[in-house]
């Protein structure tokens, strides 16, 4: 490792064009990030925000050591905060605001539905978003109840939910902890599931290979799974992809191609967004930029939810 981080120094050195990995005329640690990941193999999309990994506002050898970290160990860097709620505590991961392109093309992605583009430039802002899906054990110790259909394992996802039941849920936990919850926005959901400024331009929530981060139609044997047991995505989010859809506070539109900053859709609507897939989803819709929609009235085994919460 010494000695790759010397050779790319080196390269900085003697020659601009061959230091400048991005090819964007600025030879920096986002370079070395580029030239580190893609000798180890794990290839990322990183920017030159995303490259102060310490947040000070220079990119200098501090940051280059905590690349290389969360390169080897993806999360290691990523701020968590543990939160009880009547005896069950769960974890909700810090995610620093950035910009990001949100959607896909069938020229990018062959599995890529219409209603995911035109991709476009999308900023949000920092907040948190929980580790895992919300569990029938903290649904429980919340509301007094368990709707779900695939009891059995209190730390399987709770689903089979509508979204106003999951507002009453949001709105109670908020009350018990005096912490402000609420259901991701679509764009904050999307953004988190790749990875935010860690992203390696993964299809999945943590990787190309499906069958490494989501139980999903081929492997899940018809039921969701206790949450976390697959691998993490690049920010240690869990089951992003498969397991249960997840409700989004967004009525569905189509999107404009316009930049936007913290979109949070239309005003009203007869459809909700739901992400992720499930576990009677086939890959395609476990993708990060699958779509899907659902009215807020109704309720499914396949649809759960996953808590964020203001900065």
């Amino acid at each position: 490792m010494v000695m790759l981080i010397s050779l790319s120094m080196t390269a900085m050195a003697t020659s601009d064009k061959m230091g400048d990995v991005d090819d964007n005329g600025f030879v920096n640690v986002a370079d070395v990030t580029l030239l580190i990941s893609h000798v180890l193999g794990n290839e990322c999309d990183i920017n030159e925000w995303a490259a102060d990994i310490n947040a000070d506002g220079l990119l200098n050898v501090a940051d280059v050591t905590g690349i290389i970290r969360m390169i080897l160990d993806p999360g290691s860097q990523i701020d968590k905060v543990t939160i009880t709620a009547n005896g069950v505590s769960f974890t909700m991961v810090y995610v620093p605001g950035g910009t990001f392109m949100m959607g896909s093309t069938p020229a990018t992605d062959p599995d890529a539905y219409r209603n995911e583009s035109p991709v476009h430039e999308v900023t949000v802002w920092s907040y948190y978003i929980a580790e895992t899906e919300v569990t029938q054990e903290l649904w429980q110790a919340v509301m007094g109840n368990n709707p779900s259909k695939c009891q059995g394992d209190p730390r399987r996802p709770v689903e089979n939910v509508t979204l106003f039941q999951c507002v009453r849920f949001v709105d109670k936990l908020s009350a018990l902890t005096g912490k402000v919850f609420r259901l991701p926005t679509e764009a904050e959901w999307e953004y988190a599931a790749r990875g935010a400024g860690y992203s390696r331009g993964f299809r999945f929530a943590g990787s190309a290979d499906v069958d490494l981060v989501a139980w999903y139609y081929e492997n899940a044997l018809d039921s969701p799974h206790p949450v976390g047991l697959k691998q993490p995505n690049e920010i240690g989010l869990y089951d992003m992809s498969g397991n249960v859809f997840e409700w989004c506070q967004d009525f569905y539109s189509s999107y404009d191609g316009e930049p936007a900053v913290n979109p949070i859709g239309p005003e009203s609507g007869s459809d909700n967004i739901i992400r992720g897939g499930s576990w009677g989803s086939m890959a395609p819709l476990c993708r990060v930029s699958f779509r899907g929609m659902m009215p807020p009235s109704e309720s499914t085994g396949y649809v759960g939810l996953r808590l964020a919460m203001n900065y």
